[in-house]
């Protein structure tokens, strides 16, 4: 499921093409750019447009490398950033479900009336300014039942509140994911720490060895010249 939200949100950002950089980048790190451009079948401009486009809304990332073989132009390799995406498409879905708990409210509290020559729809204040008529043709208004309104956008506050669900089980399991990364990560760099106290510690060991045997040394002499 995760890979189809990142299309869905790449594509709405740079285009229905931009689904193809998901599916060469789902699951990478640092994919040069000239191997997506192969892989989509597309210009390297035309591919570097899309990603810039993504990389603007944080949905991507990349590194540059000079390439002394090609006269030292940059290579750009790049990352699909899934956290961001995942956050970006949670938004949406949440603002459709706010944006759907208003509308049902104003249709469950306020009357509205319409035309049934004309399909024109108004509010009560809008209809009393008119006197209940339809300014196009003057036929008298009638009340709206909007019950089957308010199911319907009932059933779409439930369907996207499912999806909401889906998606906050993939952002923990991205994060739980990437918390072992970086848990990983933090380790290998507590045991190189540690290796590299060691060999200090025996460099300093050995240093401290020398230094004893030369004063032994010296010792000896300074006894003998007496």
């Amino acid at each position: 499921m995760r890979i189809d939200i990142l299309k869905d949100v790449a594509s709405l950002v740079a285009g229905e093409k931009a689904k193809g950089i998901v599916d060469v980048l789902f699951g990478k790190q640092n994919v040069n750019e000239f191997l997506i451009s192969k892989k989509l079948k597309m210009t390297i401009n035309s591919t570097r447009n899309m990603l810039y486009k993504l990389a603007d809304e944080g949905l991507v990332s990349f590194v540059r490398k000079k390439d002394n073989k090609k006269g030292g132009w940059y290579t750009y390799f790049w990352t699909l950033n899934e956290d961001k995406g995942l956050l970006r498409f949670k938004e949406g879905v949440l603002n459709k479900i706010n944006l759907a708990k208003n509308d049902m409210g104003v249709k469950q509290n306020q009357r509205f009336y319409y035309c049934p020559n004309c399909n024109l729809e108004f509010n009560e204040e809008e209809s009393l300014l008119r006197d209940y008529t339809c300014p196009e043709c003057g036929e008298i208004l009638q009340l709206k039942d909007n019950s089957k309104e308010v199911v319907a956008i009932s059933k779409e506050i439930a369907k996207n509140e499912e999806l909401l669900g889906k998606v906050n089980v993939e952002i923990a399991l991205l994060d739980e994911k990437n918390q072992k990364v970086k848990e990983k990560k933090i380790k290998a760099e507590e045991k190189k720490k540690k290796e590299e106290r060691e060999v200090k510690k025996k460099v300093r060991e050995k240093e401290k060895a020398l230094m004893k045997g030369q004063k032994k040394t010296n010792t000896k002499k300074t006894t003998k010249k007496k």
